[in-house]
């Protein structure tokens, strides 16, 4: 059995071709995907939840995580629904973004608590932040794959903000205490060998 944590953030066309590739080497094994960000991807490895994860890449984990980064990008973008007043904005000044509320990811377990410089909601995914910002809630910071495959069409708006959209480099992580077996092996090297298909 393998189970393996990813990201909201993951583009969905290498998830499926990862699952096809996966049922070629290992028809036999019992994969379990689960869903999880950034902190709580360390702790369903760190719980032996998951053997295997995703994540936003950042400079230090706890020693017992290892890491490689991947050569594959998310691409984020802030977003409002169509019907939001920051819509119709042909540009939005990153200041004016704080008189609207915010849709913010925010983890299970919290590495930092981020200090709101405005309206906050919070979820722990990017789907129900997608859900959210499509309802009219907010804006968002969104994959953009994301956006591209669950979002209705002309739903939600890209903001033209500058220094957006931004470019997120990902990290492959497990536990170093127990590290992931074959299929794990496989999946790892698979994933570094994957470019990034935008």
């Amino acid at each position: 059995r393998l189970t393996f944590v990813l990201p909201d953030t993951l583009h969905p066309d290498v998830l499926e071709e990862m699952l096809f590739r996966f049922d070629e080497h290992f028809p036999h094994t019992e994969f379990e995907c689960l869903i999880g960000e950034e902190e709580d991807v360390i702790d369903l490895l760190q719980k032996g939840r998951a053997q295997i994860g995703l994540t936003e890449a950042r400079e230090n984990y706890p020693t017992d995580i290892a890491a490689v980064r991947l050569p594959m990008q998310t691409h984020m973008a802030i977003y409002t629904s169509a019907s939001h007043p920051l819509a119709a904005q042909a540009r939005t000044e990153h200041d004016e973004l704080h008189s609207w509320r915010e849709l913010r990811l925010n983890t299970y377990l919290e590495r930092e608590p981020v200090l709101a410089q405005g309206p906050v909601w919070s979820a722990p995914n990017y789907l129900m932040l997608l859900s959210m910002a499509v309802q009219g809630f907010g804006w968002c910071a969104l994959p953009c794959a994301l956006v591209e495959e669950f979002a209705p069409a002309k739903a939600l708006v890209q903001l033209n903000v500058p220094g957006w959209p931004r470019s997120v480099a990902i990290d492959l992580v497990w536990n170093k205490r127990s590290p992931p077996g074959t299929a794990g092996n496989w999946l790892r090297h698979y994933l570094q060998q994957k470019a990034d298909p935008r």
